[in-house]
């Protein structure tokens, strides 16, 4: 798929050449997040060149979002309400980007002749494993070419955001970026550079119970998802059979779990919930922690039936299935020792770009 990724590439050359902007004419993109409910992992490069990898994903109402503001000159001024960055930069090319921050990078990697102002937010919290990388790189990478006036395809926005992600230094996979995009519930087929994504038209009825039974908790540590990814790629490479055995197992799993809610069946899916978990640990000991496990002790003791670490793990935010009449107590218990609850509901719209004016561009 050598051929995608070198299209992606002409794309960001390609497109900021020329044209006229609009000084009086802002620009708005918001992008949601995500809950990885199962297979996380398998959609990664190098494990999905070997086999088909499978996810089951859930988009979710803390948005990443950006405004973006023409300026005269060439000059592009950036600031990050949630990560407090800010810098200043001339429209020049870059060598490389590896080891810079996602928005610098996309920044000198989709450039343009205008310069323009850009505030970026995420309600995400940072490092909480909730895809917020993803969607920032789908909110900045579809922001910046519809002011050049380049409308996109789903596909290109992902494999440009992706790639750029990757060329910083995370090996990362598409899934969080098509939940950004798509919104809902997906199941994706991964192989190589590409991916399949199949929404799940669960009834509503069957939607809300899932969503008033999962607890989204933030562990209040942050995890270096980088360094756990490169953990976990590492022990692949040199062939660790636990390593390969879980990654077989998180493939099943996703593939049951999507039975199970297209069914309609949500003990089947708790039950399923934590079995990801085992195996999900079994990857690399970075996966967890003692603050980690202590948390799941402290769930399962007060009425939890499953749950499992968001994104690569080693803190961040942790879901729970529990059912009602438990919710308060697993609560709680876990606010006492300094965990945060994070209300959320399911989102269906996925990538919203329009212009100041009112009008909406849809991909």
């Amino acid at each position: 798929m050598a051929g995608e990724r070198n299209q992606s590439g002409s794309l960001i050359q390609d497109s900021f050449t020329s044209g006229t902007v609009d000084m009086n004419t802002r620009f708005y993109a918001q992008a949601p997040t995500r809950i990885d409910l199962a297979g996380g992992w398998t959609d990664l490069i190098p494990f999905a060149m070997e086999t088909d990898g499978f996810v089951l994903n859930a988009a979710i109402d803390l948005y990443a979002s950006a405004t973006l503001t023409p300026q005269t000159g060439k000059v592009v001024s950036f600031q990050s309400a949630d990560a407090q960055q800010q810098f200043c930069l001339q429209s020049a090319p870059s060598e490389t980007v590896n080891g810079l921050s996602l928005p610098e990078a996309i920044i000198l990697t989709v450039r343009q002749r205008n310069g323009y102002s850009l505030a970026l937010d995420s309600r995400a919290p940072k490092g909480g494993g909730l895809g917020g990388s993803g969607a920032i790189g789908v909110v900045l990478v579809s922001l910046l070419h519809t002011f050049a006036g380049k409308e996109l395809k789903s596909h290109q926005i992902v494999d440009i955001a992706n790639q750029i992600e990757r060329e910083t230094g995370i090996p990362c996979g598409k899934q969080d970026h098509y939940a950004s995009v798509f919104g809902g519930l997906n199941f994706l087929r991964c192989h190589g550079e590409s991916v399949v994504v199949t929404r799940l038209n669960l009834n509503s009825e069957a939607v809300q119970r899932l969503q008033e039974s999962l607890l989204l908790v933030y562990t209040g540590e942050s995890h270096f998802s980088g360094e756990i990814l490169q953990n976990v790629v590492d022990a692949y490479k040199s062939g660790n059979r636990r390593t390969r055995e879980a990654l077989s197992a998180l493939r099943r799993i996703a593939q049951e779990m999507k039975a199970a809610l297209c069914q309609a069946d949500l003990s089947c899916f708790g039950y399923l919930l934590s079995e990801n978990w085992r195996y999900q640990k079994q990857l690399h000991p970075s996966v967890t922690s003692k603050r980690v496990e202590h948390l799941f002790e402290i769930a399962e003791r007060n009425g939890s039936i499953g749950g499992k670490a968001c994104g690569a793990g080693g803190g961040g935010c942790l879901v729970f299935y529990c059912p009602q009449d438990r919710q308060n107590s697993v609560t709680e218990t876990l606010l006492a020792v300094g965990a945060r609850s994070i209300r959320f509901s399911f989102d269906f719209k996925g990538l919203l770009v329009q212009s100041y004016e009112g009008g909406t561009l849809s991909f």
